[in-house]
Order: C-alpha cells, then sequence, then structure tokens
C-alpha cells in the first residue's frame, strides 16, 4: 500500500496521532513517499517518531508550523533517508542469508551425490522424481493437445498449473545438475537492487 493512500483518510488521521504526524511529513515533503516502496505502515511510525523528535511535539498542527524552518525539513529527510536505506540493507542480508543457506544445503546436496558415485551407488530418489517431473510435462501437454482442453477451462488451467509447476522442479534440477545459472542471477539481482557503497 502506498504511503498517501495509507494516509489519505481523514478519519484516521483524526482518530490516530501517529498518522498525524506522519501526514505532515508527507505535506512538508512529499518526494520521502517514494523512498519507502510497499513497506509504507512500517514507514508510518518512523515518519512520525522522525517529525516527533525534530519538532518536538506530538501535535501535527504544532509540527507543521515548526517545520516551516527549511533546515528542519533537510533533517526531516535526512532521517527518512537514513530509515529506508537501513530498511533496504536489513532486506537484502535477508536475502542474502536466504541464498547462502540455499547454496549450503545445494552442496551438501551435491556432496551426497558424489559419496552415493564413489559408493557405486545412485541416487534413485532424485532419478525417479525427474523421470515423473518429465512424463509429467510431456504428459501434461500431450493431454491438451491430443484430448483438445481448452486452457481457459477449469481443467485446461489445472493442467497448465501443474505443467508449470513441474516444468519449474525440472529446471531447477538443471541448475542443480549443470552448475548455479540461478545462483549468479540471484547475485546479480541482489547486487543491483544495493543501495550505492557510502551512503
Amino acid at each position: 500500500m502506498d504511503l498517501f493512500d495509507l494516509l489519505g483518510d481523514a478519519a484516521a488521521i483524526a482518530a490516530n496521532p501517529i498518522a498525524g504526524l506522519a501526514k505532515v511529513a508527507l505535506d512538508v515533503a512529499p518526494d520521502i513517499a517514494g523512498l519507502f516502496g510497499d513497506d509504507a505502515e512500517k514507514a508510518v511510525s518512523k515518519l512520525a517518531g522522525a517529525v516527533r523528535s525534530i519538532t518536538g511535539t506530538e501535535d501535527p498542527e504544532k509540527a507543521r508550523e515548526v517545520l516551516s524552518d527549511p533546515n528542519l525539513v533537510y533533517q526531516l529527510r535526512n532521517q527518512a533517508q537514513s530509515f529506508a536505506h537501513d530498511e533496504r540493507m536489513a532486506q537484502i542480508t535477508g536475502a542474502i542469508t536466504t541464498l547462502t543457506a540455499t547454496l549450503a544445503d545445494r552442496q551438501d546436496a551435491r556432496s551426497r551425490d558424489t559419496e552415493f558415485i564413489k559408493a557405486g551407488r545412485s541416487n534413485i530418489r532424485s532419478n525417479v522424481l525427474l523421470i515423473t517431473a518429465g512424463l509429467g510435462i510431456v504428459g501434461g501437454i500431450g493431454f491438451m493437445v491430443f484430448g483438445h482442453v481448452d486452457g481457459n477451462t477449469a481443467v485446461g488451467g489445472c493442467i497448465i498449473s501443474v505443467v508449470t509447476l513441474l516444468a519449474g522442479k525440472f529446471g531447477t534440477a538443471f541448475d542443480f545438475e549443470f552448475g548455479g545459472s540461478a545462483d549468479s542471477e540471484q547475485t546479480r539481482n541482489l547486487l543491483a537492487q544495493a543501495p550505492p557503497i557510502g551512503k
């Protein structure tokens, strides 16, 4: 939900002084709304806290008067940018932690397969799952083509969903077997989303 949408309800602002303070922040510095993306609810309390600390009041009208000073508006913008930066870095850190855990899990599975090969065995379970996924994809497509099933019907939609799911699993198996193209792509995406160094 957008910050402006969240704070557009006058009745909600009247009932909640925190929303009123956040609305003051957006009125005096509307450009800061773009810093928060979809995390509007958390941004409201942070903006209200920033307005409160800068103006020294919890009354939205008094805060608006105090923020007629451009220097204080500049401070408000700095605090908003700092908060948005910290939130973005926390999201990226979480994504990196998840990616690291995924890579470790995949490496453990690859090590297990290596041990199977060294012992002269194969991982029958994964082979059966991969064959089943492949047959499911081919079977689903064949059923739609030769059975003349329309993709816009409930049956057709269900088949398309199952085939899409199996194709995703098949792709994951290829990534596992042939390297980390998906991992590299995730890493590139994380780096692209990271705030510039020095901010």
